[in-house]
């Protein structure tokens, strides 16, 4: 039985409440300022190492295969293999300043680290080649030693990031209410595209070129800045953890966790479509900054100033879009937002041929990819249980993950396999994300045989 709301006096002030904290609306626009501005220093950090890598890779003579597995499939090997455990571990902490806040203080410091040794990974292969390559076999060059050194460090910060991204993605559905969620999470959308925009016109076209100090100097901003949100958010009261004589040990966490995500068909459908739409864009991504690059000849300059414009036209599409997702249901935007995904990549391989056709079809592929963003966080936040959020939405990420793997690597040995051809990236897109239109609609079906927009009422697994 969902927790009932607490009632006020007629003619009160309004007020915003979640399971367990209520705010003023002054209360909540605090909350909101110090939650955007971690939205903004987070995002700000997180286009440096995602823009710089495939680039950095293909410098250093990556095949796209590895290209795909640096870039992705690590990401998606830590996530199942520690995901699972974490998210069940978050979900029963009580800490004096909460559950999730507690692994933030942690994290982000190991994460900063990771990446900004990722900005100085030519210096430490250079330091070690100098020193060590009379003992290693001939073939080991310094760029070789740069890679394994990359590898390490990308395992590393992609472990970090994983506890970071989720512990953050969890607080918020702990702090914010959800009658107001899809439109907070319009104003995080715009407040990163925002962060991102700064990013690719300002800073993305010196990457190459001042790579330590970017680095660092982010790093540093990011960590002052995470900090201080964490310090000013406040966490409320949870219900007593589950005992420890009920929980499950390590061994059998993955089973627990994979047969209570699994169980029931409206958790099991979304799961299924999140995995498809990651596979279908987020593959793709990287190998699309590749066709700008090596197909098209754009240079930094001109790839950032594309990428920043798209960002800034995205701004006009949030807040509509999460208005839309609050009077409707944010599952029928997910729906168009796929249909058109789908729509669009069909058309780019044929329409783009030059750097104008490609900022056209960046410009038109941001409503949908946009709508997608945000329909599907906010999701998320309204169809898992509170109980076990912190479980169920990391599902999303272990299955998107374990896409991640196999999509990746697949889509690395096309790009090889047509000898580096990286418009085939749109016709991946186009395949892939038609293939999760029907699972989107069962979604649809189970929320409505749960209650709908007005009555709903999230599902528990069955023990």
């Amino acid at each position: 039985m969902p927790p009932t709301p607490p009632s006020f006096p007629a003619g009160s002030p309004r007020q915003y409440s979640t399971e367990n904290l209520t705010y003023s609306k002054g209360g909540l626009l605090v909350l909101s300022f110090w939650l955007l501005w971690g939205d903004f220093a987070f995002n700000f950090f997180e286009s440096v190492f995602a823009r710089f890598l495939p680039i950095f890779l293909k410098d250093l003579e990556a095949s796209n295969t590895l290209i795909g597995v640096m870039t992705g499939s690590f990401a998606g090997l830590v996530n199942v293999m520690f995901l699972p455990g974490i998210s069940r571990w978050s979900d029963d902490l009580r800490t004096s300043i909460g559950r999730r806040i507690p692994l933030l203080y942690v994290v982000t410091p190991l994460t900063v680290g990771t990446v900004v040794a990722v900005g100085f990974a030519p210096e430490f292969g250079g330091w070690f080649f100098d020193r060590f390559s009379a003992h290693l076999p001939a073939s080991w060059t310094k760029g070789a030693i740069i890679l394994v050194i990359l590898s390490v460090l990308v395992v590393s910060f992609h472990f970090f990031n994983m506890v970071l991204v989720n512990a953050y993605n969890w607080l918020i559905r702990d702090v914010v209410p959800l009658d107001v969620m899809s439109r907070f999470l319009a104003w995080f959308s715009i407040v990163g595209t925002v962060s991102g925009a700064v990013f690719l016109w300002f800073v993305f076209p010196h990457l190459m070129t001042h790579r330590k100090e970017i680095f660092l100097a982010v790093g540093i901003f990011y960590l002052l800045a995470f900090f201080l949100m964490c310090w000013k958010v406040k966490e409320g009261k949870y219900p007593p953890p589950t005992p420890p004589e009920e929980r499950p040990g390590v061994l059998k966490t993955f089973a627990v966790y994979f047969r209570e995500c699994l169980q029931i068909p409206l958790y099991r459908n979304f799961f299924l479509v999140y995995l498809l739409v990651i596979a279908s864009l987020n593959c793709a991504g990287n190998f699309i900054t590749l066709f700008a690059s090596e197909t098209l000849g754009l240079d930094m300059g001109g790839m950032g100033h594309i990428f920043a414009w798209t960002a800034a036209i995205s701004l006009f599409f949030y807040y509509p879009l999460g208005w839309l997702c609050d009077r409707f249901s944010p599952m029928h935007v997910a729906l168009g937002s796929i249909i058109c995904m789908c729509l669009g990549t069909s058309l780019a391989p044929i329409f783009v041929q030059s750097q104008n056709g490609f900022l056209v079809y960046s410009l038109a592929f941001s409503l949908p990819s946009v709508a997608w963003a945000l329909s599907q966080r906010a999701t998320s936040m309204k169809l898992f249980p509170v109980e076990k959020f912190g479980q169920f939405s990391s599902g999303l990420n272990v299955f998107g993950c374990g896409a991640l793997i196999v999509g990746n690597f697949l889509i690395g040995v096309l790009m090889d396999l047509t000898h580096s051809n990286y418009r085939m990236a749109f016709v991946w897109t186009a395949v892939v994300s038609a293939s999760a239109i029907y699972p989107m609609i069962l979604v649809i079906r189970g929320w409505k045989q749960h209650g709908g927009h007005d009555h709903y009422v999230a599902p528990l697994p069955r023990y």
